[in-house]
């Protein structure tokens, strides 16, 4: 029996990806932390939102107030993504004072469908988030010219996160989207390779 068979996680869609996207996490997660920025990762807002009023104790003790205590799971730091099920973000980030940002990094795009649901649980829960993405991802979330030289919105905005008719990165609304810049070359370049042969909507 293989390895992975007994680990209980599912198998990544491509071979590699899993472990090339832990790599760029890190890699984000490093710089914004050499920023000044205090971040938590997937685990620790899953450990968090475990225990009730964790995540508002959380919050407050880093500084941000006004977090309602009375939170369900996934509300605090996570988001809702329907009646049961929760989206959890790649990292936190949590500014003085507050609020946090949820940010998502993606090598590749994911099928529009799936996107928009997450897109619109963000939107639903009135939750800043920030997409840092290979050029597929952001051409996926944006849009891209048209043969006939018109605009073909993206995702975003057909989730009602980015206005139509252009290439807004959204720095004034909920979401913004920027290109994953990483600072290990090596990374980089696996990450640049992954996108150019996986690069393409499902």
């Amino acid at each position: 029996m293989p390895l992975v068979a007994q680990t209980g996680l599912s198998a990544p869609s491509r071979p590699g990806e899993r472990l090339l996207h832990r790599l760029a996490l890190t890699d984000v997660g490093l710089a914004l932390e050499a920023a000044g920025h205090m971040v938590l990762t997937e685990r620790e807002v899953r450990s968090a939102e475990a225990a009730p009023g964790r995540p508002a104790e959380l919050l407050a003790d880093l500084g941000i107030s006004g977090v309602p205590e009375g939170a369900r799971r996934g509300e605090t730091l996570a988001v809702p993504a329907g009646t049961r099920a929760v989206h959890w973000p790649d990292l936190v980030l949590v500014p003085p004072g507050g609020p946090v940002v949820a940010v998502e990094v993606e090598l590749t795009p994911k099928s529009r469908s799936e996107l928009r649901s997450i897109l619109r649980a963000y939107l639903r829960a009135r939750r800043r988030v920030v997409y840092l993405g290979t050029t597929p991802v952001v051409r996926q979330l944006q849009g891209r010219p048209g043969s006939d030289g018109q605009w073909v919105d993206g995702v975003a905005q057909e989730a009602g996160l980015l206005p139509p008719g252009g290439p807004d990165p959204g720095a004034d609304g909920l979401l913004r989207v920027r290109p994953l810049v990483l600072t290990d070359p090596d990374v980089a370049r696996q990450t640049e390779q992954h996108a150019n042969r996986h690069g393409r909507p499902a």
